[in-house]
């Protein structure tokens, strides 16, 4: 492999053109070769946009260019799997966005895809990457807050922050497209992030609630998840498009300890020693509305890091099954008025 990894982008959205693209057109150890989508019109815009040399409607004619040594899979939900089986398969490495699949079964088919050609599988659970969310769990793994008992974390996008997102039109609001609604999209960051703040335990048993309550959409636009741990702990996820109001901006994570109390996003620390109560807010550059640019580099970082040096990534495949898993759990919880276990 060569020190600069040629790669392409498979996508026209938001995520591609305000995050993946600025931070790969800057980063010393890529170039971006090539782009691809259904859709002509968007992806010729994105080719001029971003001076992308190659385009392509084909993904097969995508997958057999040699010119291309890895890929980044943004297509809507439905594509991921299809999709990034097939650039594995010709020999690409894939960092695919979430959620990883449509399903347990495809998630699985994907991760023999990458095993069978020996290529690398990254899931894009970004949060991961973020300067706070690792603040976090190298807090929490500091043992300085105590034993864990509760957790908590919501994505919750608030209408008079975010607008109408996702568009009403979009690909997001349609189940075949997706496979979901805001449990799909957003519930999926807290899953990986609760996971990661906390030592990557395992889920064990999981209750969810959904409802469509703020648009007229064929899926839920808020839900809200009790999911449990090992190690006895148990976790509050909220998700929401177009909510009215939330505690605080997207990606709030909070963590409850024996000794002590923090936060991420934003960063503070409230502990209690010898009955006195201190209060911390460490310091962070500041950070876009949504996610930061920042966790975005070093994901890509660590993403190219792999390839070039050989290394698995993480989160991986397997990372992405568990939160399927999951997911597909929440689904049957909210169908059932059951909890679910994983």
């Amino acid at each position: 492999m060569k020190n600069k990894l040629r790669l392409g982008i498979l996508g026209t959205g938001i995520i591609v053109r305000g995050s993946h693209l600025p931070v790969l057109q800057n980063h010393p150890n890529v170039e971006v070769v090539a782009a691809g989508n259904l859709h002509p019109e968007s992806l010729a815009s994105l080719a001029a946009d971003f001076n992308i040399p190659n385009t392509f409607t084909d993904f097969s004619a995508m997958a057999a260019d040699p010119e291309i040594d890895a890929v980044i899979n943004a297509l809507p939900n439905y594509l991921h799997a299809p999709v990034s089986i097939q650039m594995l398969e010709a020999g690409k490495h894939v960092l695919c966005e979430k959620p990883m699949a449509m399903s347990v079964e495809e998630a699985e088919q994907m991760i023999v895809a990458s095993e069978k050609a020996n290529q690398k599988l990254m899931i894009g659970h970004m949060w991961r990457f973020d300067r706070e969310i690792i603040w976090l769990r190298n807090l929490v793994n500091s043992g300085e807050l105590g034993k864990i008992f509760r957790v908590k974390s919501h994505e919750v996008l608030v209408y008079d922050v975010y607008g109408q997102d996702p568009s009403t039109s979009s690909w997001f609001v349609n189940p075949e497209l997706s496979g979901g609604g805001v449990m799909t999209d957003m519930t999926v960051h807290s899953i990986d992030t609760l996971r990661f703040v906390l030592g990557d335990v395992m889920p064990t048993r999981v209750s969810a609630r959904v409802g469509t309550y703020f648009e007229d959409i064929p899926v839920e636009d808020t839900a809200t998840l009790m999911l449990e741990f090992d190690g006895e702990v148990t976790a509050l996820i909220e998700a929401g498009w177009y909510n009215l109001y939330a505690d605080e901006l997207q990606g709030y994570t909070q963590v409850f300890g024996t000794r002590g109390y923090a936060s991420a996003v934003p960063a503070e620390v409230r502990m209690h020693v010898q009955g006195t109560w201190s209060v911390t807010r460490p310091s962070f550059p500041a950070r876009k509305v949504q996610e930061d640019l920042g966790a975005f580099r070093a994901q890509i970082d660590h993403f190219v890091d792999c390839i070039l040096h050989d290394k698995q990534p993480k989160p991986g495949g397997a990372d992405g099954l568990l939160v399927m898993r999951v997911l597909e759990a929440a689904y049957r919880s909210a169908e059932t008025e059951k909890t679910v276990a994983i």
